[in-house]
């Protein structure tokens, strides 16, 4: 099956007075339809970054936008405005991190989703007011012929996302992007958010990109996953791949560093030492080697030169970037990281 979404060493950047921030750099990936693509990264990796340029909200401003992006047949980076502006919330959507941000407070839920239904299809305001209800009864929402006159203050949070998601599906798109979709929701309804997704990308054979820092979230969710660090793309693979034999160590650090139901309570938190880099002045060589534990091993590579994006060996879909060879890498995960997972 061609992939619905491909993109190209696409790069962003930001001219600033204090220099030119690379928020993402060189990145290349495709998700095919009824497919889901986890991007996994700390804040200031370059995950939301990558998803605005996906839908080319970044044209017009200073951003430099370089590379391909290609959504069913059309190259965005290259596309104007309005070519753009006809495949947004048509072929491609998306469901913003702060619902209560993303949702205008001056008009109603049910007039926000008829909306978006209005500009990409010949019906009347009528027919976008029932499509409205008929999309947040789709996702859950209780007696959505009343709620529907309701402004997004008198949701709840849960609400909110759900009539978020609502809007983001109400013309049907072949690619949902879902940047943080649980964040800041009890872990109850974190799972009715991430069931309602399965359920709609069942329905529609949606292609989905799930950005998130959450690795249970994209272990039980995502097809595939993509893990971002600086701006970069340092490993991919499925998820079985990446979470049963993760091969960067920044992977390691961010497994270990998840509190287990079954530890020892009395042991501190695991926590990958330092901070994230500054996008202005990325270290030199491999970004995540000044907070590496395995950089003596390798040596001077590691601070001098930028590693290759590698199969992990040959045909295989999961690749790292890393100074470490595959039996170094093996090794130290199998005696030195494994037993801590």
């Amino acid at each position: 099956m061609s992939a619905f979404l491909e993109v190209k060493n696409l790069s962003v950047a930001f001219p600033t007075d204090d220099g030119l921030v690379q928020a993402v750099d060189s990145l290349s990936f495709s998700v095919e339809k009824g497919k889901t693509l986890g991007i996994v990264g700390e804040s200031g990796s370059g995950k939301s970054v990558t998803s605005l340029a996906i839908l080319g909200l970044q044209k017009g401003s200073r951003a430099q936008v370089s590379g391909e992006i290609w959504v069913d047949g059309t190259e965005i980076v290259s596309a104007n405005e309005s070519e753009v502006r006809k495949l947004r919330g048509k072929s491609m959507s998306m469901i913003f991190q702060d619902a209560l941000a993303a949702l205008h407070p001056y008009y109603t839920v049910g007039h926000q989703i008829a909306e978006a239904y209005l500009v990409h299809n010949n019906v009347s305001k009528k027919e976008a007011m029932l499509r409205a209800v008929e999309m947040l009864d789709r996702v859950g929402i209780p007696e959505p012929q009343k709620r529907v006159n309701d402004f997004p203050h008198q949701f709840s949070g849960g609400m909110r996302q759900r009539a978020m998601i609502a809007m983001a599906l109400s013309c049907n798109p072949s690619l949902l992007i879902a940047d943080e979709p649980t964040t800041a929701l009890d872990v109850t309804v974190q799972a009715q958010i991430l069931e309602l997704l399965r359920d709609l990308q069942k329905e529609f054979g949606t292609a989905i990109i799930l950005i998130t820092h959450d690795l249970g979230v994209v272990a039980e969710t995502a097809d595939d996953i993509l893990l971002m660090y600086a701006g970069k793309q340092i490993e991919y693979g499925t998820v079985r791949d990446v979470l049963q034999v993760p091969q960067h160590p920044y992977a390691w650090g961010l497994l270990t560093s998840i509190p287990r139901l079954t530890g020892d309570p009395n042991l501190a938190l695991t926590a990958i030492q330092g901070a994230p880099p500054s996008l202005i002045s990325v270290p030199s060589g491999c970004a995540f080697h000044p907070r590496c534990n395995y950089t003596a091993r390798v040596g001077s590579p590691c601070s001098t030169t930028i590693p290759d994006l590698l199969a992990i060996n040959s045909g295989s879909a999961h690749s790292v970037r890393c100074h470490m060879d595959v039996a170094m890498r093996q090794n130290i995960f199998s005696t030195e990281v494994k037993p801590q997972l």
